[in-house]
């Protein structure tokens, strides 16, 4: 077996596509159509096959999945100890696993941060709650890192924290919402749902129960970011982060609204897997990354950060 093919087979296996993979790994698409071919004849098993639009894994390669993804954390583990990382020299590519919302709003700054010191990494974003991910340990697993809410991954690795309050959108020329919303609009009216694996994330409408109200959920989507856009120019409601409503109302014609009942605050923080700690380069992003959040925190609810602060030298 060829040892420079695992993380190629690791990255086929988890796009399951060879574009995929090929961005992952940044390489070109022939040079991974190449070695799939090469895989293929090694386990004598095509791996990746068609089934209608997408591609799906064999049986065999069902069961490769996690020990290759072993596999690499070994590889990675064992190159690490025997090296230092020079962030100013690095072209490493760091995988962050984000919400749309988390990517819009702490993004950029985050890159600002990142390319301050390392001028020559790449940054790849990829959606948590996607089909490449079936568990929130898979997610860990497979990425540098994930910004998920403290409560999600209790005993995983975690660090830094920033805050952000749950606020409702109205469409601005709602007809019976006015400057502020009631249990009776909540009631009344049709919402909109944002859905995690294809369930609609309940936790703030939960606390509706104790005034005796069943939200109608009327619209569903897998995006936070779309949640105004489908508020603007109807009697839906929706509710979204407060620094992602302020980001984008303007453009969606909305009116963003305190929530008439007690919402908990999202308290937003970075996890990774026990398995990188070793890793110098991680160690680089983890203490960066966690120190960006810390520094966004404050009392009051996030905004969007106009400058992102730079690392400490």
């Amino acid at each position: 077996m060829d040892w420079n093919l695992i993380p190629t087979l690791e990255a086929l296996l988890t796009e399951r596509s060879v574009s995929g993979a090929a961005r992952r790994l940044g390489l070109s698409q022939p040079a991974v159509s190449h070695a799939l071919a090469r895989l293929r004849r090694q386990f004598n098993d095509e791996l990746l096959v068609r089934q209608g639009s997408a591609n799906v894994l064999t049986p065999f390669a069902e069961q490769l999945a996690s020990s290759t993804r072993d596999a690499v954390d070994a590889l990675a583990t064992v190159a690490a100890s025997s090296s230092e990382f020079d962030p100013t020299t690095s072209s490493r590519t760091f995988t962050l696993a984000a919400s749309d919302y988390a990517q819009a709003v702490l993004g950029n700054g985050l890159l600002a941060a990142i390319h301050a010191t390392a001028p020559r990494a790449t940054v790849s974003f990829v959606a948590p709650f996607s089909d490449l991910f079936a568990t929130n340990e898979a997610i860990i697993d497979s990425t540098d890192g994930w910004f998920a809410p403290r409560e999600m991954l209790p005993g995983r690795p975690h660090g830094g924290s920033v805050t952000d309050k749950w606020v409702c959108v109205v469409a601005s020329d709602h007809p019976t919402v006015g400057s502020t919303l009631t249990l009776d609009d909540v009631r009344t009216n049709p919402w909109v749902a944002p859905t995690i694996r294809g369930n609609p994330l309940r936790l703030h409408l939960d606390g509706l129960a104790a005034h005796g109200i069943e939200p109608t959920i009327e619209t569903t989507t897998e995006t936070f970011t779309a949640v105004p856009f489908l508020v603007a120019g109807s009697r839906r409601i929706g509710i979204l982060q407060q620094s992602l409503a302020e980001l984008l109302a303007p453009s969606a014609a909305v009116r963003i609204l305190e929530c008439p009942w007690p919402v908990q605050p999202l308290q937003l923080t970075f996890w990774w897997s026990s398995k990188r700690e070793s890793d110098p380069g991680h160690a680089w992003l983890r203490t960066l990354v966690t120190g960006y959040l810390d520094a966004l925190d404050s009392p009051d609810a996030v905004g969007v950060p106009e400058q992102a602060p730079r690392p400490a030298d």
